[in-house]
């Protein structure tokens, strides 16, 4: 049965995604840690700087066991994946090309992330098996930038944001994750405005934002429509 689209679009604030931990465990509070000063330390020379390792988008697996993430441990911001209990994490994926945006399938088996192509910042969508192995390229358009895939809750769709190289504007699309069949669901034409936010319902309904972008001002969203998704070309 065909899953029909309703795209509802809020005129609210831009809805949050950021991952919460499966379990009951608090966040520290920023007043309670102490660092204690050593006198005898030398100052840090500049070069040390450069050294700095960062991490970001955290997610957590369905079980709650793991967190995957983006970490440019090894100079470049590649996949890492650690147990939630702790310890030293393990590197799933190697490129020299921008990595992060992980998730995971609602089953478990995978992640998806997007990567960039030489800087260019066009991405493409990538699976990788949850375990460690080959990396699957699912988009591979060398015009397109497909990044913040969202599973539906059934695992069998999958919205993206996207944008034409040569467009001003982002647009939202559905892929079929076992045909990799990409379907329009927003053709936008006025060069101020993008969508973005797209959230599925436990209906597999999605919601979604039609934001217009104002100078020097907060993005305003606007707009209700119900279409049928539309083939890409």
């Amino acid at each position: 049965m065909r899953t029909r689209f309703a795209l509802l679009v809020f005129a609210t604030a831009v809805v949050s995604l950021a991952a919460t931990s499966p379990d009951t465990r608090e966040i520290t509070d920023p007043r309670k840690i102490t660092s204690v000063e050593e006198s005898g330390a030398g100052a840090v020379p500049i070069d040390d700087l450069f050294y700095t390792r960062a991490t970001g988008g955290g997610a957590w697996s369905p079980d709650g066991k793991e967190i995957v993430f983006s970490s440019n441990f090894t100079g470049r911001f590649n996949l890492w994946k650690v147990h939630a209990a702790g310890g030293w994490p393990m590197q799933l994926s190697q490129s020299d090309d921008r990595q992060g945006g992980a998730i995971w399938s609602p089953d478990g088996k995978w992640i998806l992330y997007q990567s960039d192509r030489g800087g260019g910042e066009i991405y493409d969508l990538f699976a990788i098996p949850s375990g460690g192995g080959k990396a699957l390229n699912l988009t591979n358009t060398d015009d397109i930038s497909e990044t913040s895939p969202r599973w539906s809750p059934d695992g069998m769709q999958l919205t993206i944001s996207y944008k034409k190289k040569t467009a001003p504007v982002t647009d939202v699309a559905a892929m079929d994750w076992n045909t990799r069949t990409v379907r329009n669901l927003t053709n936008e034409t006025t060069p101020n405005h993008l969508w973005s936010g797209q959230v599925w319902g436990r209906t597999e309904k999605l919601s979604m934002q039609r934001v217009t972008m104002r100078a020097l001002r907060t993005p305003a969203c606007t707009g209700l429509t119900q279409q049928p998704a539309k083939n890409r070309s």
